[in-house]
């Protein structure tokens, strides 16, 4: 059965290049560039920090800058002149990056009728290694195959994948990538099981990310990021939402808890982009789940002891976020600082227990033979330690709830940082399209991953690391288009990793290449 599958897969690889979708998915880190150096330039106007980016935002930015002989619409959508965007597309890059996003966006829209789409994965490590934005297969081998439509209106894929070997109670069979959705009135409504990336990280994202397998949800989002008309409100800039209310497994401590997460993103300046994001586990078997309960939920009451809560009526596990982009204004140099604040607990009205994450980003062209090409570099520091910057850390804190004793996962993987609780790691980071388009990605990691854990109690079910353990990895990773004669096969990737491992408990090293 399962051969027959894969044989399938093989033989739709050559259906269909580029996917169907209503939304740029998150995991291509060429795509990634060219959308930020032209959030940069000013010429896509929209948050960026949010994926998947639905392609309707996009294409109403670049449209606005079809013909710069003609007044252009002001930042915060009054009429004016903004010929100085005109002139940013003389800045290194910019122009390539701008037809290339064109080109993407026409190859999509352009895609009608049913279209097959396919992927076959394997990775053949045994040891930690935390996932990124980069899409990598998460099991041992993954092959999957479906097909996809989307109108003017609607979208639709089918999709069905196969994982030999997966985590413990996790599935062989399952449909990730799947979903229906429709645009009404500006507004995204879907159903489906959408890999997400929330905030402006390269290797984490502590609130929402890629590293867990997509979550079954119903979602709400904004199709066009517009600002706000009212002058009270217009100073936030260009700005859209997500509202994800989703399914988890069965599998867990508490049977069919629900995940509701919610986002806020906006620009009020071209060079500062926030956002603004909070998640819940809460319902589930012999759990509240009335209205009640989630209106407690929403507006915080969810401390025991407070407003008569008990044990039993508890609403559930709660994380904010706060992150944000700032690119340099200083003579518009290529460079940007980023960061993400996570609050695992709330005290006296107001977030508590952060843990954070802070990095920095450089980009530009490198003409150096066969290493051509559009260069962006990270340096990012990720410490999810709650209230790591107290005297008083808060040990098996974050991710972790006395109640939803599964933490704050799924299939047994972090839903936010892949690198799990009371963890500290910094990544350098360099991804290089070269003039070829194909994909060049170097990263470098180090930290310590569950510090104190001694396999016990919480510290057993960490995702990564049931005991202390110090890392260093090294990895690179290629990815490439595949042409026969002139037509478009799909693409290729391999990557190439060497890590070692420390247990500080048991003592015994490891390296895993």
């Amino acid at each position: 059965r399962f051969f027959v599958f894969v044989g399938a897969v093989l033989m739709a690889l050559a259906a269909s290049p580029a996917a169907a979708d209503p939304w740029a998915r998150p995991g291509d880190l060429a795509l990634r560039h060219d959308v930020q150096l032209l959030a940069d330039a000013g010429i896509i106007r929209s948050p960026v920090t949010t994926w998947p980016i639905p392609w309707g935002t996009l294409t109403a930015d670049l449209a606005a800058i079809d013909d710069c002989n003609t007044a252009q619409v002001g930042w915060n959508g009054g009429a004016s002149a903004d010929r100085a965007v005109c002139t940013r597309l003389d800045e290194p890059g910019v122009a390539a990056a701008l037809a290339r996003l064109q080109s993407r966006i026409a190859t999509v829209r352009g895609l009608r009728g049913l279209q097959p789409n396919a992927r076959l994965g394997a990775r053949t490590d045994d040891g930690v290694w935390l996932r990124t934005f980069e899409d990598t297969p998460r099991d041992d081998l993954e092959a999957r195959v479906g097909v996809s439509w989307m109108g003017d209106r609607f979208a639709v894929r089918a999709q069905v994948g196969y994982a030999t070997d997966p985590i413990e109670g996790d599935r062989e069979w399952r449909g990730d990538g799947s979903y229906l959705a429709a645009i009404f009135a500006n507004q995204v409504i879907y159903a489906g099981a959408l890999d997400r990336w929330w905030g402006p990280g390269h290797s984490d994202s502590l609130i929402l990310s890629s590293n867990a397998r997509p979550v079954s949800a119903l979602g709400l989002e904004r199709n066009v990021a517009r600002p706000f008309e009212t002058r009270w409100l217009s100073w936030l800039g260009p700005w859209n939402y997500s509202l994800v209310w989703g399914f988890l497994e069965s599998g867990r401590d508490i049977p069919d808890a629900r995940l509701t997460a919610f986002r806020f993103n906006f620009r009020p300046t071209e060079n500062l982009e926030i956002g603004l994001s909070r998640a819940a586990q809460w319902c589930g078997q012999d759990r509240p789940c009335g209205f009640s309960t989630f209106t407690d939920l929403v507006l915080g009451r969810d401390n025991r002891g407070g407003d008569g809560l008990t044990e039993d009526t508890e609403p559930g596990n709660q994380l904010a976020a706060v992150d944000f982009r700032w690119r340099s204004p200083f003579m518009r140099q290529p460079w940007a600082i980023y960061g993400q604040a996570t609050a695992e607990d709330e005290a006296g009205g107001t977030p508590s227990l952060w843990f954070g994450q802070l990095g920095v980003e450089a980009w530009g062209q490198i003409n150096a033979g066969w290493l051509s090409g559009r260069w962006r570099a990270h340096l990012e520091y990720s410490n999810t330690l709650a209230g790591f910057y107290k005297d008083e850390k808060r040990y098996d804190g974050a991710y972790e709830h006395s109640i939803y004793t599964s933490g704050y996962r799924y299939y047994r993987r972090a839903i936010g940082a892949s690198l799990d609780g009371d963890s500290k790691v910094l990544s350098a980071g360099m991804t290089l399209v070269d003039r070829n388009e194909r994909t060049w990605h170097a990263l470098l990691r180090a930290g310590t991953l569950n510090e104190l854990g001694d396999g016990a109690g919480r510290d057993a079910i960490h995702s990564v690391a049931p005991e202390e353990t110090k890392i260093f990895s090294a990895q690179l990773s290629h990815r490439r288009e595949l042409h026969y004669n002139g037509l478009k096969l799909g693409t290729v990737g391999a990557g190439l990793g060497l890590q070692s491992a420390d247990n500080e408990v048991t003592g015994e090293s490891e390296t895993d290449v």
